[in-house]
């Protein structure tokens, strides 16, 4: 018990430390923040994974039910979003087209192609 708490504590604090460097002038989103912070913590072993993993466990697996007032804001909003589907559908396939080209240009110029990774022969 007094472990999920722990990682559950460690969780918030670690976000609300990223929300509060974000008002403080740092253009990086607070949550992305405290996200960066974690994994910097995991990673330098300052915070240990048994010590979260309980209390990330329980989050991941609610996770469906922390999106219910979303919900709950878009079907009040239903009137709004029919009028301006068009123009919402049409963002929504444009950026997922940019990001699809983006993510595929990056791998193909930062990974190696299987050619060049091919050991080369000399002759002699």
């Amino acid at each position: 018990m007094t472990e999920s708490v722990l990682g559950f504590a460690i969780i918030v604090a670690l976000f609300l430390l990223g929300d509060f460097l974000h008002h403080l002038g740092v253009p990086i989103p607070g949550g992305v923040l405290g996200l960066l912070i974690f994994h910097g913590g995991l990673q330098t072993g300052l915070i240990k994974l048994k010590w979260v993993n309980r209390s990330a466990g329980f989050l991941l697996r609610h996770m469906v039910l922390l999106f219910i007032p979303l919900t709950v804001g878009l079907v009040s909003l239903g009137n709004l979003l029919a009028r301006q589907a068009w123009a919402i559908c049409t963002s929504l396939v444009l950026s997922f087209l940019a990001v699809l080209l983006v993510t595929g240009l990056l791998g193909n110029w930062l990974l190696p192609s299987p050619d060049d990774a091919a050991p080369q022969r000399t002759t002699s």
